[in-house]
């Protein structure tokens, strides 16, 4: 019986990413350590793994069965620098398990690569870890392919990879080792089935030359999709029938094959799937499990890159992580992953689940979840402005987007009232800053304010000056992106098509008329995903508060233009369009034409005029300000600017 508060009653199975973002392997259906991987790339701390093993032992205390606990996640786990203090404690708490439920099976999932070395084995032999290893093909030309994208790498590292394997049947055939399985994963469909009579034929032979009398072989049923970073290929569910016909419980070379769906090492029968329909809003096959992040946030399998955590296990116990999974409905990485309930076909099984999963959906009140990628986001050409997005170019249109700054902010809670209703910073009057707006019949509905860098602090530096150091490079053109609002008015698409429109601006801007290399932002911790997802922004540091505006949470985000072009090109070709395709030469032409409208607007002049719009705004000057002022208006020298 799980603790009160849960629905679910079927017992618990965590993914624990010991390693997030950090692989010696690149296999092609992750998006670690490829170019649109914009995840967290760390070790789990010590204060997150020892959090995950007193959650599960209270846990263990009221009654919730947690049934396995699997080191593995987003990254290799034996990569950890303290992998073996981490697998000491969870031998711990197995040593001293005292509850009323059975202890959790622990197990590390490995690439197989640290089989060979013995620091690595010894704490899972030690601690009564099982050991899973991801093995999808024995062929060296498909196994280089599929695990490190080098068809020609497979015939180095399969020699090394197979003593490894029979070093660990050794250890299993000893009773050392707790338990020895073989994920057919990353499971390319039609790589497995071509191979697994090959794969089959070599595990039952080292089995029966390390004196192990079966192998336990675990099949993933459907492709993985990371994230939307790749796109998966399978048109349904093959649960592979023809395979367990043909090769389940059978004896090759004297050794007997056990296989199984994965699903079946997580739902023991019919009845725990039934409890997952019954108990969860969205009733995804992989919902029902938690997954840890290494940082401790919960989040979903597809969720590689940390961008919609739900909990963390360092504030959350589990039943309260649990009942924010059995609320959950579908957000924008479900309407990429493959194994969404919309999506479910091919086997029987698959598709009666589908069927009751939608249905419960309709209960929760969601009729569907759109079948979209992320290129739904690009499917507008902007409709809410006449025009494109243009340049401040006169004072009254400055005004303008000072006043809608103010507004928005205000209405945020990120800003102070004032008199004169308008928002204006210190690099508001710099001509390095260049004021975006988004106009129709003579109303500014929208504005972005591109701020050049290197011949002045950004105020990003204020707050994240270390972290824009690490990333800038000696060649590099820094320009912030700052000062952002749509009119509170605008809802839905119109919004979103606006907001896309103001960012395309900015970007033909800076690339092709400033020279800048780089794009930063400080965005609220809420909003990082938006930019990560869409455009693949980094994020460079942790959140901060930030005095302009209010003391609010402030994470600092990074993009390499350099590098944007690719990453656009491969997530999205409606994306890459919007932002490269054959509309660029005429937002060019336009924002050439505003360029030189704007040539004469800053000068000492300017700068009074807004002087007199924000009470004490030179007043208020630091001296370094009032010094960079000065320097760029001469105008102003001798004067109390």
């Amino acid at each position: 019986m799980n603790r009160p508060g849960m629905k679910t009653q079927r017992p618990i199975s965590i993914n624990n990413s010991l390693v997030h973002g950090i692989c010696n392997y690149s296999c092609r259906l992750c998006g670690i350590n490829k170019p649109g991987y914009s995840g967290p790339t760390d070790f789990q701390s010590h204060e997150v793994t020892f959090a995950l093993v007193q959650r599960v032992m209270e846990a263990a205390q009221s009654g919730s069965y947690v049934r396995y606990i699997a080191n593995s996640g987003d990254g290799e786990p034996s990569l950890h620098p303290e992998f073996t203090t981490r697998m000491s404690m969870f031998g711990r708490m197995l040593r001293e398990w005292d509850a009323p439920v059975p202890p959790p099976e622990i197990s590390v999932v490995t690439n197989g690569s640290m089989l060979g070395d013995e620091l690595r084995m010894a704490p899972i032999v030690d601690n009564g870890i099982s050991l899973i290893i991801s093995f999808p093909t024995s062929d060296p030309e498909s196994y280089g392919l599929i695990m490190k994208g080098d068809r020609n790498s497979g015939t180095d590292i399969m020699p090394d990879i197979l003593n490894g394997i029979g070093s660990a049947m050794h250890l299993r055939a000893e009773r050392l080792l707790n338990r020895l399985y073989f994920h057919i994963s990353p499971p390319e469909r039609e790589i497995v089935l071509r191979d697994f009579p090959k794969t089959v034929n070599t595990l039952t032979g080292l089995a029966r030359d390390s004196g192990l009398a079966e192998v336990e072989l675990i099949l993933f049923p459907a492709v993985s999709n990371r994230s939307g970073l790749l796109k998966s290929l399978a048109g349904g569910i093959d649960t592979y029938p023809d395979l367990f016909r043909r090769y389940r419980n059978r004896t090759i070379n004297g050794v007997k094959v056990r296989m199984k769906l994965v699903l079946a090492r997580f739902f023991s029968g019919i009845g725990e799937i039934l409890d997952l329909v019954r108990s969860f809003s969205f009733p995804c096959l992989w919902n029902a499990n938690f997954f840890i992040a290494s940082d401790g946030s919960s989040i979903c399998c597809n969720d590689q890159s940390v961008l919609e955590p739900h909990g963390n296990i360092l504030r959350d116990p589990i039943e309260t992580l649990m009942r924010k999974k059995e609320s959950f409905l579908p957000g924008s990485l479900c309407r990429q992953c493959n194994q969404s309930p919309q999506k479910l076909r091919g086997s029987p099984g698959a598709v009666l689940f589908s069927i009751a999963a939608r249905s419960r959906l309709l209960l929760a009140g969601m009729p569907h979840i759109r079948d979209k990628d992320p290129d739904n986001h690009f499917d507008l050409i902007p409709e809410t402005v006449s025009t494109e997005p243009g340049l401040a170019s006169n004072l009254e249109e400055l005004e303008s987007a000072f006043r809608l700054l103010y507004n928005c902010y205000l209405s945020a809670g990120l800003q102070e009232e004032n008199e004169e209703e308008l928002r204006i910073g210190f690099h508001n009057l710099l001509p390095v800053s260049y004021t975006i707006l988004a106009r129709r019949q003579g109303r500014t509905l929208g504005t972005l304010t591109l701020i050049r860098g290197n011949s002045v602090p950004l105020p990003i530096e204020t707050l994240f000056g270390a972290e824009i150091d690490e990333v800038r490079s000696m060649n590099s053109c820094f320009c912030e992106l700052s000062g952002l609002a749509v009119d509170n008015n605008l809802k839905g698409r119109d919004r979103n098509a606006l907001l896309l429109s103001l960012f395309r601006t900015a970007f033909v801007l800076g690339r092709d008329f400033l020279g800048c290399t780089d794009f930063c932002m400080m965005v609220h911790p809420d909003h990082a995903g938006y930019y990560q997802r869409i455009f693949s922004y980094k994020k460079i540091g942790e959140v901060g508060s930030s005095k302009a505006v209010k003391g609010a949470p402030a994470i600092p985000l990074w993009l390499d233009l350099n590098t944007c072009r690719s990453l656009l090109e491969e997530r999205s070709m409606r994306m890459y369009g919007y932002f490269f395709g054959e509309d660029i030469p005429a937002v060019r032409a336009g924002i050439l034409s505003q360029l030189e409208k704007r040539l004469g607007l800053y000068d000492a002049a300017l700068v009074r005029s807004i002087g007199e719009m924000q009470q004490n705004l030179l007043r208020n000057l630091s001296l370094s300000e009032r010094e960079t002022l000065q320097l760029h208006y001469p105008g102003l020298e001798g004067q109390d600017p």
